[in-house]
């Protein structure tokens, strides 16, 4: 009996000691801003200031927001945070942002996020590079994305909106419909056939091959969100076991699709006008790309094009739903631009729709699909205008979900205002508190093909159909606080009438 107690004794000493140790280390790592001179927001042990997100109260993007807006409050120019014990360095001030998204970029240029090429060869596309390989593969698809090229694959998303259209036409005699759903399956389409030379037809096929892993992706498991939890917060312990990021069965999947489309081209001399193609011709290049190299930019081409777009679309037609006037103006511009193209949907013809720009300018205001920026220093950075150094190695986190609905910016930031962006009031606007795309040399390289899709299955859908808001769509609109993306929590159901 003496000897069991003895034992639980032991157990509850070690415990307390473990507890005080921990408590211990937190405290101390917590004075890292005050000791640096940089004001901080108070952290709780040990999660630091993420605890909302961690119990699922609110998105990553959304807890970073509001720590954005209560250091605003307090007239800080920038504001010391924590995850868990790392510290994360937030700008507040438009100056200090311009100098690390372009300024001082050499600072800046890395995302800091997980890359290991040997056994997760995914992970080494252009979103997540870092360092000279990020530098040699922005290179060589920069002029992927030229208006040229958004040409030339032009036709290929035409063909895609018009199964949309067909789509429709089935759907709106249905009863509500769930624009998510119709519009993943859009986006499906378009980037399977221009990142992957795949003719998915999601339309009629929702279970295709394509789609499931798509689906895969964005559902992931138990297991796969715990080690997503790690990925974001713990970063060394996959470095250290030397983890998988993306599951195997997806790795396996892109890759297979890839090498089969490119070996099928090239034995039967085909040619074809889309992104896939344009990689496949930096393979015959000089030092040119591995078969790797190119499935893992496919594979971030889909990442960015599939979720983003059908989420900018469904926030789009909930806006729209929501203010009939604002919609009426833009199918009076889409009807009156198609008249003068003949009603034929041109390159063109997207460009003189003014209006629709707007309308897509402020949905990505106000709901950016990429809720904030992540860099890491690479060398001790001196703040402008300061005397403190930001030490090498630290995190830093660019909030524009908080910039974008910051009142000094955009007054009235919870109102849907397209005229936020017409051509006088655009002209005013600081680059650097709307910059849904990013900024500097990082900027998203494929804004011009993500405006080109929507655009597209907007004006098929302004066209032709009128949308209302239905009452299974929950109001206030919350976002969902499992995604790293910004996203609706639940579906968006709107009702259709047909024109």
């Amino acid at each position: 009996m003496v000897f069991y107690e003895s034992i639980y004794l032991n157990v509850i000493a070690i415990f307390a000691v473990t507890v005080i140790a921990v408590v211990t280390y937190c405290k101390w790592t917590y004075t890292f801003w005050k000791r640096f001179g940089i004001p901080f927001l108070e952290p709780s042990v040990p999660f630091g200031n993420a605890l909302d997100f961690l119990v699922l109260k609110y998105s990553r993007g959304e807890v970073i927001a509001e720590h954005y807006k209560t250091a605003k409050a307090k007239g800080f120019k920038h504001v010391g945070l924590f995850s868990f014990t790392t510290p994360e360095y937030m700008p507040i001030d438009l100056q200090i942002i311009k100098s690390i998204l372009v300024k001082d970029f050499n600072y800046f240029t890395d995302r800091g996020m997980y890359v290991n090429e040997e056994i997760d060869p995914l992970t080494g596309n252009v979103f997540m590079l870092s360092g000279d390989k990020w530098k040699k593969i922005r290179a060589k698809l920069s002029p992927t994305f030229t208006s040229g090229k958004m040409k030339m694959m032009f036709n290929i998303v035409v063909e895609c909106s018009n199964k949309l259209k067909r789509a429709m036409d089935i759907e709106c005699e249905q009863g509500p419909l769930n624009t998510k759903k119709i519009f993943a399956k859009f986006t499906t389409d378009v980037i399977g056939t221009c990142a992957f030379g795949l003719d998915c037809n999601s339309f009629d096929n929702p279970n295709n091959d394509f789609s499931k892993y798509s689906t895969r992706i964005f559902e992931p498991t138990t297991f796969e969100k715990f080690r997503g939890f790690i990925i974001i917060f713990f970063p060394w312990i996959i470095k250290f076991f030397n983890l998988k990021m993306i599951p195997v069965d997806v790795s396996d999947f892109y890759f297979k699709t890839v090498r089969n489309v490119v070996e099928y081209r090239k034995r039967n001399n085909v040619l074809r006008n889309d992104f896939l193609q344009v990689l496949i011709d930096l393979m015959k290049q000089e030092s040119g790309l591995t078969i790797g190299e190119i499935t893992a930019q496919a594979f971030v081409f889909f990442l960015a094009g599939y979720e983003t777009s059908a989420t900018v679309m469904t926030l789009c037609l909930f806006e729209l739903a929501l203010n009939s006037d604002i919609q009426e103006k833009l199918r009076e511009e889409v009807n009156t631009v198609m008249e003068r193209y003949d009603q034929v949907v041109t390159y063109d013809s997207l460009n003189d729709m003014v209006y629709m720009q707007q309308i897509l300018d402020e949905v990505m205001r106000k709901y950016p699909p990429v809720p904030f920026l992540n860099r890491v220093c690479l060398a001790d950075y001196k703040i402008p205008n300061t005397d403190i150094v930001l030490k090498k190695d630290t995190k830093v986190l660019i909030s524009l979900l908080g910039l974008q609905n910051d009142p000094e910016y955009f007054p009235e930031p919870e109102k849907f205002d397209p005229e936020r962006f017409s051509m006088k009031n655009k002209e005013k606007l600081n680059q650097f508190c709307y910059m849904p795309f990013g900024e500097g040399p990082r900027l998203c390289i494929g804004l011009r093909f993500a405006f080109l899709q929507i655009k597209i299955g907007l004006s098929v859908l302004l066209k032709n159909y009128r949308f209302s808001l239905n009452e299974k769509t929950e109001l206030p609109l919350k976002l969902n606080p499992k995604t790293f993306t910004l996203s609706p929590l639940g579906s968006v159901w709107v009702d259709v009438e047909k024109i």
